[in-house]
Protein backbone atom coordinates (compact mmCIF):
# COMPACT_ATOMS: atom_id res chain seq x y z
CA UNK A 1 0.00 0.00 0.00
CA UNK A 2 2.85 2.60 0.93
CA UNK A 3 4.78 1.73 -2.29
CA UNK A 4 2.02 2.14 -4.65
CA UNK A 5 1.39 5.72 -2.85
CA UNK A 6 5.18 6.46 -3.51
CA UNK A 7 4.57 5.53 -7.03
CA UNK A 8 1.90 7.45 -7.76
CA UNK A 9 3.18 10.66 -5.79
CA UNK A 10 6.18 9.70 -8.15
CA UNK A 11 4.06 10.11 -11.50
CA UNK A 12 1.85 13.25 -10.15
CA UNK A 13 5.53 14.94 -9.73
CA UNK A 14 6.60 13.52 -12.88
CA UNK A 15 3.27 14.84 -14.82
CA UNK A 16 3.73 18.11 -13.35
CA UNK A 17 7.97 18.66 -14.43
CA UNK A 18 6.70 18.14 -18.21
CA UNK A 19 3.72 20.35 -18.15
CA UNK A 20 3.36 23.65 -19.76
CA UNK A 21 3.31 26.25 -17.19
CA UNK A 22 2.38 29.84 -18.66
CA UNK A 23 1.17 32.95 -17.37
CA UNK A 24 0.01 36.90 -19.09
CA UNK A 25 -1.99 39.45 -19.05
CA UNK A 26 -4.90 41.07 -21.79
CA UNK A 27 -6.88 44.44 -22.18
CA UNK A 28 -10.11 43.47 -22.66
CA UNK A 29 -13.96 44.59 -23.61
CA UNK A 30 -16.49 44.27 -21.58
CA UNK A 31 -20.79 44.72 -22.22
CA UNK A 32 -24.01 43.97 -20.23
CA UNK A 33 -26.92 42.65 -21.98
CA UNK A 34 -28.97 46.44 -20.75
CA UNK A 35 -29.17 48.51 -24.13
CA UNK A 36 -28.75 51.41 -21.61
CA UNK A 37 -25.04 50.58 -20.08
CA UNK A 38 -22.43 51.71 -21.68
CA UNK A 39 -19.94 49.15 -22.84
CA UNK A 40 -16.24 49.65 -21.31
CA UNK A 41 -12.43 48.53 -21.35
CA UNK A 42 -11.01 46.29 -18.46
CA UNK A 43 -7.78 43.94 -17.75
CA UNK A 44 -7.03 40.40 -17.08
CA UNK A 45 -4.40 38.32 -15.42
CA UNK A 46 -3.84 34.65 -15.57
CA UNK A 47 -1.80 31.80 -14.93
CA UNK A 48 -2.27 27.72 -15.65
CA UNK A 49 -0.81 24.99 -17.05
CA UNK A 50 -1.06 22.26 -20.19
CA UNK A 51 0.03 18.82 -19.23
CA UNK A 52 2.18 17.58 -22.63
CA UNK A 53 0.55 14.67 -22.73
CA UNK A 54 -3.09 15.71 -22.55
CA UNK A 55 -4.93 18.08 -24.56
CA UNK A 56 -6.20 19.47 -21.16
CA UNK A 57 -5.32 22.95 -19.73
CA UNK A 58 -5.79 24.54 -16.07
CA UNK A 59 -6.00 28.09 -15.83
CA UNK A 60 -6.97 30.89 -12.85
CA UNK A 61 -7.48 34.47 -13.55
CA UNK A 62 -8.16 37.96 -11.74
CA UNK A 63 -10.87 39.74 -14.03
CA UNK A 64 -11.45 43.63 -13.77
CA UNK A 65 -14.39 44.74 -16.34
CA UNK A 66 -13.86 47.95 -16.08
CA UNK A 67 -16.72 51.08 -14.97
CA UNK A 68 -19.92 50.57 -17.15
CA UNK A 69 -21.51 54.48 -17.41
CA UNK A 70 -25.82 53.93 -17.25
CA UNK A 71 -26.85 55.97 -20.01
CA UNK A 72 -30.20 57.57 -18.33
CA UNK A 73 -28.89 58.24 -15.14
CA UNK A 74 -26.01 60.79 -15.16
CA UNK A 75 -23.24 60.06 -12.89
CA UNK A 76 -24.37 56.38 -11.77
CA UNK A 77 -21.82 53.59 -13.12
CA UNK A 78 -21.32 49.74 -12.57
CA UNK A 79 -18.86 47.12 -12.29
CA UNK A 80 -17.54 44.03 -11.48
CA UNK A 81 -13.90 42.56 -10.43
CA UNK A 82 -13.17 39.23 -8.86
CA UNK A 83 -11.38 35.88 -9.78
CA UNK A 84 -12.12 32.38 -11.78
CA UNK A 85 -10.78 28.97 -11.59
CA UNK A 86 -11.90 27.07 -15.08
CA UNK A 87 -10.22 23.58 -16.93
CA UNK A 88 -11.52 22.69 -20.58
CA UNK A 89 -9.44 21.13 -23.54
CA UNK A 90 -6.33 22.21 -25.13
CA UNK A 91 -5.67 20.89 -29.35
CA UNK A 92 -2.33 21.89 -30.44
CA UNK A 93 -1.87 23.11 -33.57
CA UNK A 94 1.96 23.52 -33.84
CA UNK A 95 4.96 21.88 -32.64
CA UNK A 96 6.03 25.85 -30.95
CA UNK A 97 2.70 25.36 -28.99
CA UNK A 98 0.22 27.70 -30.74
CA UNK A 99 -3.75 25.96 -30.48
CA UNK A 100 -7.00 26.28 -29.53
CA UNK A 101 -9.34 25.96 -26.35
CA UNK A 102 -12.71 25.48 -25.39
CA UNK A 103 -12.93 26.11 -21.59
CA UNK A 104 -15.60 26.26 -18.37
CA UNK A 105 -15.16 27.06 -14.76
CA UNK A 106 -16.51 29.35 -11.65
CA UNK A 107 -15.95 32.73 -11.21
CA UNK A 108 -16.83 34.53 -7.76
CA UNK A 109 -16.29 38.51 -6.64
CA UNK A 110 -17.45 42.08 -6.33
CA UNK A 111 -20.53 44.16 -8.19
CA UNK A 112 -19.68 47.65 -7.85
CA UNK A 113 -22.33 50.47 -7.98
CA UNK A 114 -21.36 54.39 -8.23
CA UNK A 115 -22.69 57.32 -8.21
CA UNK A 116 -21.12 60.56 -8.09
CA UNK A 117 -21.56 62.58 -4.49
CA UNK A 118 -22.91 59.58 -3.20
CA UNK A 119 -20.12 56.65 -2.93
CA UNK A 120 -20.29 53.43 -4.16
CA UNK A 121 -21.58 49.95 -2.89
CA UNK A 122 -20.52 46.39 -3.37
CA UNK A 123 -22.50 43.11 -3.91
CA UNK A 124 -20.45 39.60 -3.73
CA UNK A 125 -21.57 38.11 -6.75
CA UNK A 126 -20.70 34.04 -8.47
CA UNK A 127 -21.55 31.69 -10.96
CA UNK A 128 -20.30 29.76 -14.15
CA UNK A 129 -17.95 31.44 -16.91
CA UNK A 130 -17.32 29.81 -20.39
CA UNK A 131 -15.03 30.42 -23.15
CA UNK A 132 -13.13 29.94 -26.58
CA UNK A 133 -9.75 31.14 -27.52
CA UNK A 134 -6.31 30.44 -28.78
CA UNK A 135 -2.51 31.32 -28.88
CA UNK A 136 -0.37 32.10 -31.56
CA UNK A 137 3.17 31.03 -30.75
CA UNK A 138 5.74 34.07 -32.58
CA UNK A 139 8.37 31.54 -30.75
CA UNK A 140 8.42 28.60 -28.06
CA UNK A 141 7.58 30.48 -25.07
CA UNK A 142 6.09 33.95 -26.67
CA UNK A 143 3.08 34.60 -27.96
CA UNK A 144 -0.29 36.12 -28.45
CA UNK A 145 -3.30 35.70 -27.00
CA UNK A 146 -7.19 35.71 -27.73
CA UNK A 147 -10.07 34.81 -25.51
CA UNK A 148 -13.83 35.54 -25.54
CA UNK A 149 -15.80 34.54 -22.36
CA UNK A 150 -18.53 35.02 -21.23
CA UNK A 151 -19.77 35.13 -16.94
CA UNK A 152 -23.41 34.26 -16.46
CA UNK A 153 -25.38 36.13 -14.13
CA UNK A 154 -23.87 38.56 -13.01
CA UNK A 155 -25.32 40.53 -10.23
CA UNK A 156 -25.10 44.29 -11.17
CA UNK A 157 -26.29 46.48 -8.33
CA UNK A 158 -26.26 46.75 -4.60
CA UNK A 159 -27.91 44.66 -1.77
CA UNK A 160 -29.87 46.92 0.50
CA UNK A 161 -32.30 45.41 3.46
CA UNK A 162 -34.62 43.97 0.54
CA UNK A 163 -33.03 41.29 -1.37
CA UNK A 164 -32.05 42.39 -4.94
CA UNK A 165 -32.00 39.63 -7.93
CA UNK A 166 -31.58 41.54 -10.58
CA UNK A 167 -28.27 39.54 -12.81
CA UNK A 168 -27.03 39.69 -16.48
CA UNK A 169 -24.65 37.65 -18.62
CA UNK A 170 -21.50 39.63 -19.08
CA UNK A 171 -19.56 39.09 -22.79
CA UNK A 172 -15.41 39.78 -22.33
CA UNK A 173 -13.51 39.67 -25.34
CA UNK A 174 -9.51 40.24 -24.21
CA UNK A 175 -6.71 40.55 -26.36
CA UNK A 176 -3.25 40.25 -24.58
CA UNK A 177 0.63 38.57 -24.42
CA UNK A 178 0.86 35.00 -23.00
CA UNK A 179 4.79 33.76 -22.03
CA UNK A 180 5.16 29.87 -21.39
CA UNK A 181 7.98 28.73 -19.15
CA UNK A 182 10.52 26.38 -20.10
CA UNK A 183 9.94 22.63 -19.00
CA UNK A 184 11.11 19.41 -18.66
CA UNK A 185 9.51 18.02 -21.71
CA UNK A 186 11.68 20.55 -23.90
CA UNK A 187 14.79 19.96 -21.88
CA UNK A 188 14.37 16.24 -22.24
CA UNK A 189 13.93 16.64 -25.94
CA UNK A 190 17.09 18.85 -26.61
CA UNK A 191 18.56 16.11 -24.84
CA UNK A 192 16.98 12.96 -27.11
CA UNK A 193 18.39 15.13 -29.76
CA UNK A 194 21.39 15.19 -28.59
CA UNK A 195 22.19 11.88 -28.26
CA UNK A 196 20.79 11.22 -31.78
CA UNK A 197 23.49 13.23 -33.51
CA UNK A 198 26.37 11.54 -31.77
CA UNK A 199 28.14 9.26 -34.20
CA UNK A 200 30.25 6.57 -32.38
CA UNK A 201 33.69 6.27 -33.19
CA UNK A 202 35.06 3.14 -35.79
CA UNK A 203 35.37 -0.27 -33.95
CA UNK A 204 39.00 -1.61 -33.98
CA UNK A 205 39.45 -4.21 -36.39
CA UNK A 206 38.85 -7.92 -35.18
CA UNK A 207 41.66 -10.07 -34.41
CA UNK A 208 42.68 -13.15 -35.90
CA UNK A 209 40.27 -16.30 -35.22
CA UNK A 210 41.95 -18.95 -33.26
CA UNK A 211 42.17 -22.41 -35.19
CA UNK A 212 39.53 -24.89 -34.97
CA UNK A 213 40.09 -27.74 -31.87
CA UNK A 214 37.03 -30.05 -31.61
CA UNK A 215 35.27 -30.68 -28.12
CA UNK A 216 35.22 -33.67 -26.42
CA UNK A 217 31.79 -35.70 -26.85
CA UNK A 218 29.08 -34.53 -24.75
CA UNK A 219 27.41 -36.59 -21.85
CA UNK A 220 24.25 -35.62 -20.48
CA UNK A 221 24.18 -35.30 -16.75
CA UNK A 222 21.43 -36.95 -15.19
CA UNK A 223 18.52 -35.03 -14.84
CA UNK A 224 17.49 -33.27 -11.04
CA UNK A 225 14.00 -34.01 -9.66
CA UNK A 226 12.30 -30.27 -9.30
CA UNK A 227 11.37 -29.43 -5.73
CA UNK A 228 7.74 -29.79 -4.43
CA UNK A 229 5.58 -26.13 -5.14
CA UNK A 230 5.25 -25.07 -1.31
CA UNK A 231 2.09 -23.18 -0.67
CA UNK A 232 1.51 -19.08 -0.03
CA UNK A 233 -0.48 -18.23 2.16
CA UNK A 234 -2.98 -15.47 0.86
CA UNK A 235 -2.51 -12.07 2.37
CA UNK A 236 -4.79 -11.39 4.89
CA UNK A 237 -8.15 -9.06 3.89
CA UNK A 238 -7.23 -5.38 4.98
CA UNK A 239 -10.05 -3.82 6.83
CA UNK A 240 -12.13 -0.69 5.67
CA UNK A 241 -12.69 2.36 7.71
CA UNK A 242 -16.25 3.88 7.29
CA UNK A 243 -16.02 7.29 6.75
CA UNK A 244 -16.94 9.31 9.91
CA UNK A 245 -20.45 11.10 9.44
CA UNK A 246 -19.97 14.96 8.69
CA UNK A 247 -22.10 16.97 10.71
CA UNK A 248 -24.63 19.36 8.78
CA UNK A 249 -23.46 23.29 9.13
CA UNK A 250 -25.32 25.15 11.49
CA UNK A 251 -28.11 27.20 9.61
CA UNK A 252 -27.18 30.92 9.29
CA UNK A 253 -29.18 33.25 11.14
CA UNK A 254 -29.42 36.98 9.63
CA UNK A 255 -31.01 39.88 12.34
CA UNK A 256 -32.94 43.05 10.28
CA UNK A 257 -30.52 45.78 10.54
CA UNK A 258 -31.99 49.10 11.92
CA UNK A 259 -31.73 52.18 9.37
CA UNK A 260 -31.42 56.00 10.43
CA UNK A 261 -34.32 58.29 9.09
CA UNK A 262 -32.50 60.54 6.73
CA UNK A 263 -34.96 62.99 5.26
CA UNK A 264 -39.06 63.52 4.89
CA UNK A 265 -41.09 64.25 2.19
CA UNK A 266 -44.79 63.07 0.77
CA UNK A 267 -46.22 61.39 -1.81
CA UNK A 268 -47.57 63.47 -5.08
CA UNK A 269 -50.03 60.52 -5.85
CA UNK A 270 -51.67 57.19 -4.75
CA UNK A 271 -48.37 55.14 -4.23
CA UNK A 272 -48.09 51.28 -3.89
CA UNK A 273 -45.44 49.88 -1.38
CA UNK A 274 -43.12 47.36 -3.32
CA UNK A 275 -41.32 44.90 -1.97
CA UNK A 276 -38.16 45.09 -4.81
CA UNK A 277 -36.91 48.55 -6.04
CA UNK A 278 -38.45 47.29 -9.33
CA UNK A 279 -41.25 47.86 -11.39
CA UNK A 280 -42.99 45.14 -11.29
CA UNK A 281 -41.92 43.77 -7.68
CA UNK A 282 -44.89 42.30 -5.39
CA UNK A 283 -47.02 44.64 -3.20
CA UNK A 284 -46.58 45.15 0.46
CA UNK A 285 -49.39 48.07 0.91
CA UNK A 286 -50.33 51.41 -0.69
CA UNK A 287 -50.37 55.15 0.44
CA UNK A 288 -53.12 58.01 -0.64
CA UNK A 289 -51.67 61.08 -2.06
CA UNK A 290 -50.11 63.35 0.12
CA UNK A 291 -49.13 60.78 2.65
CA UNK A 292 -45.90 61.80 4.82
CA UNK A 293 -43.47 59.06 4.28
CA UNK A 294 -39.80 59.26 6.05
CA UNK A 295 -36.64 58.29 3.82
CA UNK A 296 -34.06 55.43 5.50
CA UNK A 297 -32.38 54.50 2.16
CA UNK A 298 -31.64 56.07 -2.08
CA UNK A 299 -30.94 53.47 -4.53
CA UNK A 300 -30.06 53.82 -7.72
CA UNK A 301 -30.34 51.05 -10.53
CA UNK A 302 -30.53 50.35 -14.05
CA UNK A 303 -34.52 51.08 -13.45
CA UNK A 304 -34.59 54.73 -11.75
CA UNK A 305 -34.10 56.10 -8.73
CA UNK A 306 -35.50 54.46 -5.60
CA UNK A 307 -36.24 55.42 -2.00
CA UNK A 308 -36.63 52.53 1.31
CA UNK A 309 -39.42 54.78 3.18
CA UNK A 310 -41.58 54.33 6.37
CA UNK A 311 -45.02 55.18 6.59
CA UNK A 312 -47.00 54.57 9.82
CA UNK A 313 -46.23 51.06 10.36
CA UNK A 314 -45.39 49.89 7.21
CA UNK A 315 -41.96 49.89 5.07
CA UNK A 316 -41.63 49.59 0.94
CA UNK A 317 -39.84 51.00 -2.10
CA UNK A 318 -41.25 53.51 -3.37
CA UNK A 319 -39.87 55.23 -6.65
CA UNK A 320 -38.67 58.87 -6.78
CA UNK A 321 -41.28 59.75 -9.41
CA UNK A 322 -43.98 58.97 -7.23
CA UNK A 323 -43.00 61.70 -4.35
CA UNK A 324 -43.42 65.45 -4.74
CA UNK A 325 -40.31 67.54 -5.08
CA UNK A 326 -38.74 68.88 -1.26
Amino acid sequence: MKGAKWVGLAALLSGAAHAGVYAGGAASMTQYEYENVDDAAGFTAFAGFRPESLPLMFEVAYTDFGEHDVSDLPGVSIGFSGVRASAGYYGRLSPSGSGVWIKGGYYKGDSEGKEAGFGSDELSSSGFTWGIGGDWKITRHFGLRLDLESYMGVKDFNGYPVTVDNESDVTVISLGLVFELPSGGSSSSSNSSSRSSYTPPPAPAPAPAPAYTPAPAYTPAPAAMPPEPVATPAPAPQPVLAAAPVAPAAAASASKPVMPIIGVRRTAQPTALLRQPRAGAPVDGSLPAGSEVQLMQRVPNALGVWWYVYAGNTTGWVNDSALAPQ
